[in-house]
């Protein structure tokens, strides 16, 4: 409990200490006035006996609740009704100094005796209280109506009335704001509180009062009649009071023990510390726990020590000042809540070691007990969500490092002295890292460093970057340190990896990176990169292989892209055939050209399946357009891996006509070098399906080494010119050469020939002098979507109309 503040304390007593030098003033007729008191025996035995009233007001105490504290309601307002009818005004003040004054020095013994210290600052605070009261209880009467040595009538009743509002209204103000300034809480609440719990005593006061002077005025001996009935009434005030602080008292014990559930020591404490406040009024506690935790500010004086346990456990102690003498309740509803505390502070202890034991235990499963770094399960759990939250274009590095002859300082210094290098270099990795990056310990002397902020200008320059940070880091970790006393240097290899985020997982990462750092150790070389070429086994191609069966089952992952090829003769510009291009809009890796795949593709089982869905999306994308009377081959191109299937033919005759669409309004595009294979089996399938009436196309023409000899071994039916000598035609002799003969050649052969990647006018207009039939590339379109290049077959039909229709007129 804080106490009461010296300003607040000295402001009361001022205007207890003015208000009875004024009435002293005024009783001794100084100034003269007609408040004057002249002494004489009656006088003197009135003010004996207002003594005795005001004290005996005031010891017969009843404690109420107040707030976060307690406060005395009493008989004031009896003793202030009988005490202005029997003695002069300016009397009252200095009667009410006097018997408050002995009153409370008698509680204030009482109280010593009980353990309840009450302070001299209090003390003089509660007189000077009442005094004030008292004081003030006296004008607001003889404002009303003076009622001393004067017959009572209904306005002196009033009076009476008024005066012993007014002491009750200012005492309970003044009390309010001690218990405020004392305990906490606002003083108008703890105002209201007090008012709630006095309203009918205050009724009651006033009638005693009334009933007392009325005896006075008729009957003096009826006075013996009132000591039973004030004793009834005190009780029936004792027994309303208890009711209603039994009811609060366990509404709070309630609330309290609630409070103490919370899952943390420190909460529980002081859920605890402020329950005891709350329940029992105590002026300090504070828990001091088993393991010499102490919660709460040291109690002044000396504290009631109440055992905390579970059974034998022992939790701690609740210690506890201005405790008082318990009744048996009171000890009941300590024990209990003493009880409730220690349960509630078991549990939060028990929760508080599990949740650390928790903490330790997801602390070590990813945390590398050496070093502290990370650990290998970290880094491949926090490493692939690192890289699924970056774009899939979006280039990372791995960094594998591992410490050359680290076996020697275990053989020569022993393991300590090992572990003690392996802290110093992760010491050195981790500083040299960047905020982004993801450094574990993967086990022995091996590193691993995950960077993802790289230069995005493209992989070399990402490369490039990743090498320069491996090298640096290697200087770094080079330089010399002291173990044990000596002076000792260990170089790393580390070997480097860069892959864009979405091509990739981390296994996959650290499998590369594992392979270029071996390659630096072999070249005794401190840092070295991935090259694929020296990679036999890629577990990427493994799970691309997985990750395109599953795309063949759904329609949302592969398209088919088509570009036009348009005539070159002067004026057509019609669409002399469309070519399918298979693309794969990845969920994680992106959008994958068919060279990013298909490579892995034609080594495995899926070949087939594959292309069956590519020519079922083409043949059926051409019947459609034909039903629209937007007839225009559509070429495939199909790989020497599908050529050796024997059922291929079979396919193409069964989804031609499941389509109905006329076997000439399919092309299928084989490479020159296929074309010449001594297979029977690719001879034999090429053969059956030329019977079915499907055309075919050698595509990439000029690039083999018997390129005219294939024109001549099997019947096609066109020629496509290889986009390398198309792009350099221009300013290379060799290419133009190569493209005029092709062309010549198909012309006599009665070929059609389509020149591919034509990209610019001075190519289009080169190939239409040669006679070139067709050409494709950007330069005329793209390639479209289906439902887009659908679009632009219908504009060129109208264009083709209106050019018919304008030829006719002419």
């Amino acid at each position: 409990m804080r106490p009461v503040p010296a300003r607040l304390t000295a402001a009361v007593a001022s205007a207890a200490a003015v208000s009875a030098v004024l009435a002293a003033a005024l009783a001794a007729g100084f100034p003269a006035t007609s408040y004057g008191v002249t002494l004489s025996a009656e006088l003197l035995g009135a003010v004996a006996a207002g003594l005795g009233v005001v004290a005996l007001a005031q010891l017969a105490r009843l404690k109420v609740r107040a707030g976060p504290g307690q406060a005395t309601l009493a008989w004031g307002e009896a003793a202030m009704v009988v005490l202005c009818v029997n003695l002069p005004p300016a009397l009252i003040p200095l009667v009410v100094l006097a018997g408050v004054g002995v009153s409370h020095a008698v509680l204030r013994v009482v109280d010593a005796r009980a353990g309840r210290v009450r302070s001299a600052r209090d003390l003089l605070y509660s007189v000077s209280a009442l005094t004030v009261a008292g004081s003030l209880a006296v004008v607001g009467t003889v404002l009303v109506q003076p009622v001393h040595d004067v017959p009572l009538t209904p306005r002196g009743i009033v009076a009476l009335c008024a005066g012993a509002l007014v002491y009750c209204a200012v005492a309970i103000s003044l009390v309010a704001a001690h218990v405020a300034t004392t305990r906490g809480g606002r003083p108008a609440a703890v105002a209201v509180e007090l008012l709630r719990g006095k309203l009918l005593m205050v009724v009651g006061n006033i009638a005693v009062g009334l009933i007392v002077v009325w005896v006075c005025f008729t009957d003096a001996l009826l006075l013996l009649l009132l000591p039973p009935l004030l004793w009834l009434l005190q009780q029936l005030y004792a027994s309303r009071i208890g009711d209603r602080e039994e009811r609060r008292t366990w509404h709070e014990f309630a609330e309290a023990t609630r409070d103490l559930n919370r899952l943390d020591v420190h909460g529980t404490a002081d859920a605890g510390i402020e329950g005891a406040r709350r329940l029992f009024g105590v002026t300090g506690a504070r828990i001091a726990l088993a393991d010499g935790t102490v919660f709460g500010a040291v109690p002044a004086g000396t504290p009631v020590v109440h055992a905390l346990a579970i059974g034998a456990v022992a939790v701690g102690d609740l210690q506890l000042t201005g405790l008082g003498r318990l009744r048996p309740r009171n000890q009941r509803m300590l024990d209990a809540f003493g009880d409730a505390l220690a349960a509630a502070l078991h549990d939060a202890i028990t929760q508080d070691e599990l949740r650390t034991m928790s903490e330790r235990t997801t602390y070590d499963a990813v945390h590398d007990p050496l070093t502290g770094l990370f650990n290998r399960a970290a880094l491949l759990s926090r490493g692939n969500a690192v890289l699924r939250r970056r774009g899939p274009d979006d280039p990372v590095a791995m960094l594998l490092l591992d410490v050359n002859d680290f076996k020697e300082v275990n053989n020569a210094l022993g393991h300590a002295a090992g572990d003690e290098v392996l802290r110093v270099i992760a010491g050195r990795v981790t500083e040299a890292g960047n905020a982004g990056d993801l450094l574990a310990r993967l086990g022995g002397d091996e590193f691993a460093l995950l960077i993802t902020d790289l230069d995005t200008g493209g992989a070399d320059l990402a490369l490039a970057a990743a090498v320069e940070r491996a090298r640096k880091l290697s200087a770094q970790i080079a330089v010399p340190m002291r173990v044990d006393g000596v002076l000792l240097s260990k170089e790393p290899s580390i070997g480097v990896v860069v892959a864009a985020a979405g091509e990739v997982d981390l296994t996959e990462l650290l499998r590369r990176a594992d392979i270029a750092m071996y390659q630096a150790k072999r070249a005794v070389q401190p840092v070295a990169w991935y090259d694929a070429a020296r990679d036999d086994a890629s577990t990427d191609r493994l799970a691309l292989l997985a990750e395109l069966r599953e795309a063949l089952n759904t329609d949302e992952q592969l398209t088919v892209e088509l570009q036009p090829a348009v005539s070159l003769a002067a004026g057509a510009q019609q669409i002399t055939g469309v070519e399918a291009l298979i693309r794969w809009k990845h969920p994680r890796r992106g959008r994958l050209a068919p060279g990013q795949f298909l490579p892995v593709v034609e080594a495995s089982e899926l070949m087939a399946p594959l292309t069956r869905w590519v020519l079922d999306r083409a043949i059926g994308l051409a019947s459609s357009w034909r039903r629209a009377g937007l007839a225009v081959p559509v070429s495939v191109n199909i790989s020497a891996r599908s050529l050796l299937e024997r059922q291929l033919p079979e396919t193409i005759g069964d989804l031609l006509a499941r389509h109905r669409l006329p076997a000439e309004l399919l092309v299928l595009e084989i490479t020159e070098t296929v074309m010449l294979s001594k297979s029977p089996v690719i001879d034999d399938v090429l053969l059956r399906i030329r019977r079915l009436g499907v055309q075919l196309a050698v595509d990439d023409f000029g690039t083999g080494f018997s390129s005219f000899t294939v024109l001549t071994r099997l019947p096609v039916q066109e020629v496509k010119i290889d986009r390398e000598f198309v792009a350099h035609m221009i300013d290379s002799p060799t290419a133009a050469a190569i493209v005029r003969a092709t062309v010549e050649l198909g012309l006599r052969l009665k070929l059609r020939v389509v020149a591919e990647g034509v990209e610019n006018p001075d190519q289009r207009a080169a190939l239409a002098a040669l006679g070139c039939t067709s050409a494709q590339g950007f330069l005329f379109h793209p390639p479209l979507a289906a439902d887009r290049l659908a679009a632009v077959l219908r504009e060129r039909r109208q264009v083709q109309r209106r050019h018919l229709r304008a030829e006719g007129a002419g």
